[in-house]
């Protein structure tokens, strides 16, 4: 017989409902849990990028360009999937330039993602900058990977937190190709 108030939704096994005193929950063993909608919090977003600041990689201060418009960027580097990407982690940009602001090694940052940009660039004419930035952010995503200091975070918070991270090296034009500037000159 059915108890009151209960249902086949709120009772058995892999339940995520709990109710009641002395409640303990180990966490490893919530395997069908979905997350929608789901946001870093600034604090991670901090310490990751922390660490990331941290990866030994040369520091290339490179030609700061312009920054261009981002949708007129978007739009030249013929981006589709990474336009998507940079658009649903763009609330993240403040934060991003706030926090990188108390980070010391800051500039290890956008240099990594820039040397790992021109890495891939060079070796051929890119017509698929989608393809590019794929790879870009598989040899970051290995980086972490590679680092035992990002072993404690999820690997989703690490994938949105590279994304986050491209998009604003993307627009300080440290990620794919400026548009180029229309001489004003007759």
């Amino acid at each position: 017989m059915r108890k009151a108030g209960s249902s086949i939704r709120n009772e058995g096994d892999n339940n995520t409902n709990i109710n009641g005193d002395r409640i303990n929950v180990d966490q490893r063993n919530i395997t069908n849990v979905v997350f929608e909608n789901r946001f870093l919090s600034r604090t991670l977003l901090f310490e990751f990028c922390d660490k990331f600041s941290r990866i030994d990689v040369p520091i290339d201060y490179g030609d700061l360009l312009e920054p261009s418009k981002y949708e007129e960027k978007m739009d030249y580097n013929s981006i589709e999937v990474y336009k998507s990407i940079f658009l649903e982690v763009d609330h993240y940009y403040d934060d991003i330039e706030d926090i990188l602001m108390a980070i010391v090694r800051r500039e290890r940052i956008l240099s990594n993602i820039n040397n790992t940009y021109r890495k891939h660039k060079r070796f051929s004419v890119w017509t698929d900058k989608d393809h590019l930035c794929e790879m870009v952010y598989k040899d970051l995503i290995q980086q972490t990977l590679n680092d035992a200091s990002f072993s404690e975070m999820y690997i989703e918070d690490t994938q949105e937190a590279i994304h986050a991270l491209m998009y604003y090296a993307f627009t300080k034009c440290r990620l794919l190709d400026p548009v180029p500037v229309k001489s004003t000159q007759n």
